[in-house]
């Protein structure tokens, strides 16, 4: 019983019921049905607690065969193979409250440029010298690094600075696209 149903039930007698209630901010049909519903409460939550305590043995069981790496999605899964028709969400909170969780992944050290090295860098070919007049000389790639014809690896990801500039030089005129 709590603190507003015994305020209630001490009052009745000078108050009316309805009164106390909105008073209190509760509900007449609480107050009333909250005498006769609870033993019926109780019986339906020691029924939960009976089929709950049944299924984490069975989960348990599943999550033992799987060496402890299943959640509860994959538990769930199991659990229907073998016949038993529970919820998800049932399963992932039986989980929960027991703590039954799968051990959690090593985690994987990422790899770096590695800087401790012998090697030279690349050489700066264009000596921060970007103008350019003949055609075919200088591309840029994707990452905006600038790199001598020679130098190119292949990819095909590159645009040439001059055509690049004269594309530019046309839309700025109304040519349209070059």
């Amino acid at each position: 019983m709590t603190a507003k149903h015994a305020f209630v039930v001490a009052h009745k007698t000078l108050y009316p019921i309805s009164l106390l209630c909105c008073i209190l901010g509760i509900g007449r049909s609480w107050f009333y049905g909250s005498t006769q519903s609870q033993p019926a409460r109780n019986q339906r939550q020691k029924l939960r607690d009976d089929r709950d305590a049944d299924l984490l043995a069975k989960i348990k069981a599943a999550f033992s065969r799987s060496k402890k790496r299943y959640g509860s999605k994959r538990i769930h899964r199991d659990l229907i193979a073998d016949g038993i028709h529970v919820s998800e969400r049932r399963v992932a909170r039986i989980m929960r409250e027991n703590r039954v969780s799968p051990r959690p992944h090593k985690r994987r050290k990422p790899r770096t440029t590695d800087s401790n090295h012998s090697l030279k860098p690349s050489p700066n070919l264009l000596e921060q010298q970007f103008n350019c007049t003949v055609p075919n000389r200088v591309w840029l790639d994707p990452s905006r690094d600038i790199r001598d014809a020679n130098a190119l690896s292949g990819s095909g990801h590159y645009l040439r600075r001059y055509e690049r500039r004269m594309a530019l030089r046309c839309r700025h005129q109304g040519h349209g696209h070059a």
